[in-house]
């Protein structure tokens, strides 16, 4: 009997093993009948398909500017034409299962049966296409018929971009290539594939870059084009295309979707049409719903900012001086009643929107504006009784949604680029809210797509090296070999995601390239510990002739913070005899800084982002803390009348170390200001919703600085509300929050703060309020987590865990929820 159950057991354990091996096997991609396809027949009226190029550049105040003719002088630059692929074929037995796997560059929409399938959007992710490109896949199971349609819409995406900044970025005309995969139930499959058999025609979009917009003729239309029934015997046949990159692989990253409406707040009067204002900064796209006579041109151009006057966008903040022009989509009417549209292959940055061609004034309810970003959940939670410091969270988060577009760029408008050391600062601020792990494992090999391929920087003296990234982690525009600031990301984004997330993986990915940034860094970088060079500590308030921290010190530290961060990790690989030469190479570079940099008579790094950065990076001796926070307490009340002089670096870590140190009535000093410079001067004195590039002293009667003004950069502070007020640290020798630590500031002036935060173990709450003469303070630990509860500033006396009194104001928690009192 015992036999006969082992045998029963043994072929259901093969079964089960067979039937999923089948279902790998499924999934599993065969690309060699397949070919790159597209079309390069161009019908398009010059008018359309080209848009001036007028590069020039103006002073950061643009008010003082008075441009010549010759700065003014504009030359047509053409963008590849956008193109629809089309095949017909049927289905004659049952079906099981169906899953499309495509790759579509630039940008592509896929259509079965007559429309769009899925949700997603400027698909797929941006990458440096010579090294990779990424297919996704779609399940169309429950969408093939009898008699079935294909087609496919291409746009150029940042593949085809040859208009801003200069031609050279561009890749090549648009192209696509798709496999079909069915399975049938009675076991035999079919594939369905891009070939010569495919048909082209052009696309109702007449112009798309990335960049500058999209225009679209609705009168040329083609109804039905993706559907089994068209008859496309007027379409020429494809053309075969050249394989951008032999590296196809999978998209792993969330895709791009229109994660939300944002409801336009005015309608204003312009010199020329309309002004409509959306209340915000935002990135993605206007959605218009007009009813025109046929060939109406309906022309929106977009902006952050107006003229003073108000009867004018002003485009100077969005980089129409490197980019080439302002922002703009171009709608043509068919003219058969209400249409609505939005488009396909661009997006933009921007609060307003001036719209010409309207036969009347529109009303509010004709427009929606979509925020598009990277699908990524939102795991982090800030609320406080203050509505000014909730303000800077919610501007915090705007602007990293803004910015989080495939990759986290440092502006959604001017650049677009993922500059590596916007994404070292904001990477923890951002890493609090948002599921960022996929992003960061993106980022990773995006880094090591650009290993090599820069030449040295000719502002530093260093050489080039084959083990440096550049400095923007991926596409053409790389800006050079990256700067050993900036160059810190290849290190620490890795590692941030592996204590944020818990990510072992890309840890091990990303060990060659790490160990090869920082063998390059102490071969042919640093002088005796000591990293003379970089970009420093960039734009403080005014911009960075205001910079007061040598950028020696902000890459030291950051060499340090990454030699660190090694020897933690090599710890993990069980890399031993690294971790010790790591630490060995830790403390030399911390005994350089110190003699370099430490000033004894004022217990002092010169700076408040000297003291503020070398507190952070743990570079400051024990006995020396309390007396460098001191002075960078004295530097901002005293030296600086109660204002920041920080630039990115320092500002990350400026109200954390503040509050660790006891000067938290110096960060409520800073959070409560309206003044310049201040947070509160930017969304207080002038309502912005994002932050922008730098604080400077604006004249609200004059234009704006050109600066960008949705810069991500400067939400690296941001970490400090769930890091300080919610006091939700990780403990870096734990990833992923399996302990953790619990070090709240109950900030003076707040009635109360609640912090959330979805680690990778499950929910942390630290929610505290003032009720009389104490705070109770209410605390979650998920399952399998342990809290160190940090309370230095107060005596044990003055605490109560769950109405019992502690032992020490230091003291560690098991899963639960808890309530602990603290007599101020």
């Amino acid at each position: 009997m015992k036999s006969k159950l082992f045998l029963i057991s043994l072929l259901f354990f093969l079964g089960c093993n067979v039937k999923n091996f089948d279902q790998s096997e499924s999934r599993r991609i065969k690309w060699n009948q397949a070919k790159w396809i597209g079309y390069t027949k161009d019908n398009r009226l010059e008018k359309w398909s080209t848009r001036d190029f007028v590069r020039n550049q103006p002073p950061m105040d643009i008010n003082t500017w008075q441009p010549t003719k010759e700065e003014l002088k504009a030359v047509k630059r053409k963008a590849h034409p956008s193109v629809l692929l089309r095949k017909s074929f049927a289905v004659t037995k049952e079906i099981a299962f169906a899953e499309v796997a495509i790759c579509g560059l630039g940008l592509y929409e896929l259509h079965l049966n007559g429309n769009k399938v899925g949700d997603r959007v400027l698909d797929p992710a941006q990458t440096s296409y010579d090294k990779r490109a990424f297919f996704v896949r779609h399940n169309v199971t429950k969408l093939l018929k009898e008699k079935n349609g294909l087609g496919i819409m291409l746009g150029n995406g940042f593949y085809g971009q040859n208009i801003a900044f200069w031609p050279g970025l561009n890749y090549g005309k648009p192209r696509a290539i798709m496999v079909l995969n069915i399975n049938y139930k009675d076991g035999t499959k079919e594939q369905i594939v891009t070939d010569k058999s495919w048909k082209a025609h052009n696309s109702p979009i007449l112009f798309d870059n990335i960049f500058h917009g999209e225009t679209y003729d609705a009168r040329k239309e083609i109804q039905n084009w993706s559907a089994s029934s068209y008859q496309d015997t007027a379409w020429n046949s494809v053309e075969l295309m050249k394989a951008p990159t032999t590296n196809l692989i999978e998209q792993q990253l969330e895709p791009m979707r229109k994660i939300r409406k944002i409801v336009p707040v005015a309608i204003l009067p312009a010199e020329k049409g309309w002004i409509i204002d959306m209340g915000k900064n935002m990135t993605g796209w206007l959605q218009i719903k007009v009813q025109e006579k046929e060939g109406t041109e309906i022309k929106m151009r977009f902006s952050e900012h107006l003229m003073p006057n108000k009867q004018n966008i002003d485009p100077a903040s969005t980089g129409i001086h490197v980019t080439g022009n302002t922002q703009t989509d171009i709608y043509i009417c068919k003219g058969d009643g209400e249409e609505t549209w939005e488009p396909r292959f661009t997006y933009h940055g921007f609060q307003y929107v001036q719209i010409e061609g309207l036969e009347k004034k529109p009303t509010l309810d004709q427009f929606t504006g979509w925020l598009v970003h990277t699908d990524a959940e939102r795991i982090g939670t800030f609320k406080c009784s203050d509505v000014q410091i909730n303000k800077f969270y919610e501007t915090s988060m705007l602007t990293i949604e803004d910015n989080i577009q495939g990759l986290l760029s440092d502006c959604p408008h001017r650049e677009r680029c993922a500059w590596m050391g916007d994404a070292y600062v904001v990477a923890e601020a951002a890493s609090f809210n948002f599921d960022l792990q996929r992003l960061w494992n993106k980022t990773a090999d995006d880094m090591q797509t650009v290993l090599g391929v820069s030449k040295a920087h000719f502002k530093d003296s260093f050489p080039y090296d084959k083990r440096a990234p550049a400095n923007v982690s991926v596409g053409k525009r790389l800006n050079l070999q990256a700067r050993p600031d900036w160059g810190a990301a290849t290190v620490m984004i890795p590692y941030f995601s592996y204590v944020y997330y818990g990510d072992t993986t890309i840890v091990k990915k990303s060990w060659n390239m790490m160990e090869g940034w920082m063998a390059y860094l102490d071969e042919k970088v640093q002088e005796k510990g000591i990293i003379n060079g970089g970009y420093g500590d960039w734009c403080p308030p005014g911009g960075n002739p205001n910079m007061d921290t040598p950028p020696a010190l902000t890459s030291t530290a950051l060499y340090y913070q990454s030699l660190m961060a090694m020897q933690k990790m090599s710890i993990l690989l069980n890399k031993a005899e690294a971790a010790v030469e790591y630490r060995e190479k830790a403390q030399i570079v911390k005994d350089a800084f110190n003699d370099r940099f430490f000033k004894e008579d004022s217990n002092s790094y010169g700076s408040q982002t000297g003291n503020a950065f070398a507190l952070h990076t743990n570079l400051v001796d024990d006995f020396k803390k309390q007396l460098v926070a001191d002075n960078l307490s004295n530097l901002i009340m005293k030296d600086k009348e109660g204002h920041f002089t920080t630039g990115i670096f320092g500002h990350r870590a400026l109200y954390s170390v503040l509050n660790d140190y006891g000067h938290s009535e110096v960060t409520q000093h800073l959070w409560e200001i309206t003044d310049y410079p201040s947070l509160g001067f930017v969304t207080t004195a002038h309502n912005l919703s994002t932050w922008p590039e730098l604080i400077a002293n604006w004249d609200k009667s004059k234009r704006y600085y050109r600066n960008s003004f949705n810069h991500p950069m400067n939400s690296g502070f941001a970490a400090s509300f769930h890091e300080s007020l919610g006091g939700i640290r990780p403990d870096e020798n734990y990833p992923g929050f399996k302990k953790f630590y619990l070090q709240p500031t109950f900030l003076e002036g707040l009635e109360w703060c609640e912090v959330s935060y979805k680690a990778p173990q499950g929910k942390i709450e630290s929610n505290w309020k003032r009720k009389e003469n104490k705070v109770v303070w209410s605390v979650t630990i998920p399952e399998n987590s342990v809290a160190m509860v940090k309370l230095q500033m107060y005596n044990s006396k003055e605490i109560k865990l769950n109405n019992k009194k502690v032992k020490n104001n230091t003291f560690q928690l098991t899963s639960g929820k808890y309530v602990i009192i603290v007599k101020e």
